[in-house]
């Protein structure tokens, strides 16, 4: 398996991303990364790795949200959207991507091991104020 995920692999129902994300070589679960977390960190982190969490398309399926579309307008709001392309926390990810590195912005690496997400990602999603 190559390193990052692919777009199709990112299409895929919660359930086999999050399965994806775990088999990564490296990338911690359990107690092994819940435990170096804060417990507020823990449950963001655990919300965008199943996808089960505030962004529109997971909401919209519940009626929560009108539409599975971001307030940017360029697109769905899904966890990809969220972390590495939407327009509105351009700041943000510059911020991000200067503390992970171009090569890591990729979902697997950014929800993959306590170090890149206390480095780098807990930073970028309090920093949006989405969560």
């Amino acid at each position: 398996m190559s390193n990052g995920l692919t777009l199709m692999q990112m299409r895929l129902p919660h359930e086999s991303r999050l399965k994806l994300i775990l088999e990564q070589s490296g990338n911690e679960h359990g107690p092994a990364l819940y435990n170096k977390l804060t417990r507020s960190t823990c449950g963001k982190i655990i919300q965008l790795r199943t996808g089960h969490c505030g962004l529109n398309s997971y909401l919209r399926q519940f009626g929560l949200a009108d539409s599975p579309l971001c307030e940017c307008g360029t697109g769905q709001e899904t966890v990809e959207h969220f972390l590495l392309e939407c327009p509105r926390y351009r700041e943000q990810r510059a911020e991000m991507r200067s503390k992970a590195g171009t090569g890591n912005m990729q979902v697997d690496v950014l929800l993959g091991t306590s170090e890149v997400i206390v480095k780098c990602t807990e930073k970028f999603i309090n920093d949006t104020g989405r969560f």
